[in-house]
Formats: structure tokens, C-alpha cells, sequence
């Protein structure tokens, strides 16, 4: 059995990456090969397990690095659970944010070895002043010709469960602000003004793949 279909039948009722993303996500690797990547907001880790055993299946030296908040580690199962359970652990490296995963990107840029990453799955905060920023430093981490996956394109804080739940969150926003698509204005907005290549959506899973210019 190859390692994505572990995953699959290990962590199949784990939310949120479902089966379908993940073979769209496996096309994608199987024709750009990626080996350094990195992922931003994982969650339970069932995204990270997915993508450790996509490089697992495809052989070398591919890894992923992985951020969310510190508290991540309270969810049951955790990350570090699913990585143990499918023997992942070598491919998979968590960062876990005390505050901000953008504190976490700045440490990384400004790191004496600097690392440069070939791919990005970014599925973390989603309001514009966190998705823009965080892809403005993924851009610096990103190779010429590396991979951007932007998650929940149409996401908005209207239709957000999280916000619904709290609507005491949206009272510092403006109307507009609430009704945005944040992650699709960083689409249409900030990676068009950094030059980069719109390669596809895929609306059934609501993501957009675009490519930094070489």
C-alpha cells in the first residue's frame, strides 16, 4: 500500500484535506516534483500527512515544512500523532507559532542558510492582512518559478462558521471588509503585482495555484 492511501485510510474522517484535494495535490506534485515545500496552517495535520507521503511515495529527499499556532498541539489527534502513526515523522517538520506564523516566516528569511522553497500550500488566517503578508513573505521564500496553492478562494468572514460563532469579532470591520473574499484579492492583487503566473483554479476544492516569475 503506498503511503497516500495509508493516510487515506488511517486519518480518512479527519478534517479538513479530503481525498479528492489530495489527488488533485498529488497530480500537481507528480508533475513539478517538488522537494523543499512548506505549508502554512495545518491544523489537525492531516494536510502535512498527506503531503509527507506524497514524497514519501515519489522517493528522494523531499520535506515539508509545516506552521500553525502552539495550540494546535491540544487537538486530539495532534500533528505529531498522525506523523507517528504513519510513519512520517522524517518528512514532515512542524513549526509551532507562539504568536504569529508570520514572526516564524521572519525567522526563516532571516536565518543565516536561508531556505528556498519549491512549493507552498498556504491555508492559514485568511483575512487580508495575514494571508497578503504571509504570501509577501512566502514570495521571499519561494525559488524562481516556485508554486503558491492559495486555499478557501472564496472564503469570507460573512460566511465563516468561526465568525458566526463569535460576531463579536466583526465589529472592528467594516461591511465590506466582512463580505471580502480576502484570499482572492491576494490572488487578483498582490501576486499579480509581484508578476506571477495564474496557472488554474480548481473551484471544487476553492484553490488557485499560481507561479512566481522565473
Amino acid at each position: 500500500m503506498s503511503k497516500f492511501d495509508l493516510v487515506d485510510e488511517l486519518f480518512g474522517e479527519i478534517p479538513y484535506m479530503r481525498r479528492f484535494e489530495a489527488e488533485i495535490l498529488r497530480s500537481i506534485f507528480a508533475e513539478e516534483r517538488p522537494q523543499k515545500v512548506i505549508e502554512v496552517g495545518f491544523y489537525q495535520g492531516k494536510s502535512s500527512a498527506f503531503i509527507g507521503a506524497m514524497l514519501e511515495d515519489a522517493g528522494g529527499d523531499g520535506h515539508l515544512i509545516t506552521l500553525d499556532m502552539a495550540n494546535a498541539r491540544q487537538r486530539r489527534p495532534n500533528i505529531d500523532m498522525l506523523l507517528e502513526k504513519a510513519g512520517l515523522g522524517h518528512r514532515v517538520t512542524p513549526i509551532w507559532c507562539k504568536r504569529s506564523y508570520t514572526w516564524e516566516l521572519q525567522r526563516l528569511i532571516n536565518a543565516p542558510a536561508r531556505p528556498q522553497f519549491d512549493f507552498c500550500y498556504f491555508d492559514g488566517g485568511h483575512t487580508w492582512d495575514s494571508t497578503g503578508f504571509g504570501v509577501l513573505l512566502i514570495d521571499m521564500l519561494l525559488r524562481p518559478g516556485g508554486l503558491i496553492l492559495l486555499d478557501d478562494m472564496d472564503w469570507t468572514m460573512r460566511r465563516s462558521k468561526h465568525y458566526q460563532s463569535t460576531p463579536e469579532l466583526t465589529k472592528k470591520f467594516d461591511a465590506d471588509e466582512i463580505d471580502a473574499m480576502p484570499v482572492r484579492l491576494v490572488w487578483d492583487t498582490i501576486l499579480r503585482h509581484l508578476g506571477y503566473e495564474q496557472v488554474r483554479e480548481y473551484p471544487q476544492a476553492h484553490w488557485g495555484l499560481a507561479r512566481k516569475p522565473f
